[in-house]
């Protein structure tokens, strides 16, 4: 028997809320999309091996470790960039748990496996979203229960994802981040205000389906993250990037950057997507900046896990 498991990938919104006066440090939104994707196999064999995986076979067996099970084999036949800003880790690592859970008759908790395998430490979002899909804002960590949902929301099915990865230098490892994030420097209160206010216009208007709103409010998160980070990144997009976020916002269009990037992501209508894509793609040509841009629908629904012979 072979268990297949399909994820989408996490584009991280920002953070709502950092400091310590509410019990967590930091509090973050995202949303799911169906690009890129990670199609995963799993089956039983006499020792364990695994394809396609090379950036993650170490930590792939440190999860067989921690979970005291051993001879399965694993494939990728689709697999999520890895410190692009897409949260490869933690949808690959949840779907290595959940497949070989499902080989060995165990049902695991999506939650309590994220915390096993020390998913969730900063941002709950990319767990969460392995679990439900669409839009979340998480209810802030560190939480002994593991990361949980403040909001959870569909994404309107006609909206769109242009998502750009440019050939540019990876984000941050984990262990960069955790050694930036461990400690959190209250933000001043323009910061603060820029961050929940544009999460609460966000949440507002994808309830509302109205897409510039939308945009509005994320690009008030974005800045507010952006803000509290620019000592680490350079500006309040990654230096790299500052020129292509600012040559879109000329034309019309607002890009986020999702985590460390260099990954960057705008929202648009299904009848606007494939133009969108293509002046994002020529604004890249123009600076010289190489890389990919992907049209994505949103997925509003969490991972799922298939049984075939």
């Amino acid at each position: 028997m072979r268990v297949k498991v399909i994820t989408g990938s996490r584009l991280h919104g920002g953070f709502y809320y950092i400091g310590r006066s509410w019990g967590v440090y930091y509090g973050g939104l995202g949303f799911y999309s169906e690009l890129p994707k990670l199609v995963l196999e799993a089956w039983e064999c006499s020792d364990t091996r695994i394809y396609n995986l090379d950036d993650f076979s170490s930590v792939i067996t440190g999860v067989l470790d921690k979970l005291g099970l051993s001879n399965v084999c694993l494939m990728a036949k689709e697999s999520i960039p890895i410190h692009v800003g897409l949260g490869s880790t933690t949808q690959t690592l949840l779907a290595v748990g959940v497949a070989i859970g499902k080989l060995k008759g165990i049902n695991y908790n999506i939650i309590e496996l994220a915390k096993l395998l020390g998913r969730g430490r900063v941002s709950g979002v990319g767990t969460l979203l392995f679990k439900y899909g669409g839009f979340i804002l998480d209810s802030g960590n560190p939480d002994i229960g593991g990361p949980r949902t403040l909001l959870r929301l569909r994404v309107p099915g006609e909206w769109r994802f242009v998502i750009l990865i440019p050939e540019a230098k990876r984000g941050l490892s984990e262990d960069e981040e955790s050694n930036i994030l461990r400690e959190p420097i209250e933000p001043s209160s323009y910061i603060k205000q820029l961050m929940s206010r544009g999460a609460l216009r966000l949440a507002s208007a994808i309830a509302r389906r109205d897409l510039q709103e939308a945009l509005e409010g994320l690009r008030e998160v974005q800045t507010g993250t952006g803000l509290y980070f620019s000592t680490i990144q350079g500006g309040v997009y990654r230096s790299d990037l500052e020129d292509l976020v600012s040559e879109a916002s000329k034309a019309g269009l607002v890009l986020a950057q999702s985590s460390w990037g260099p990954t960057l992501y705008t929202i648009t209508s299904k009848e606007s997507a494939r133009a969108d894509a293509n002046m994002l793609l020529l604004l890249m040509r123009e600076l010289g900046i190489r890389g990919n841009v992907l049209l994505a629908k949103p997925r509003n629904m969490g991972a799922r896990v298939a049984l075939g012979g």
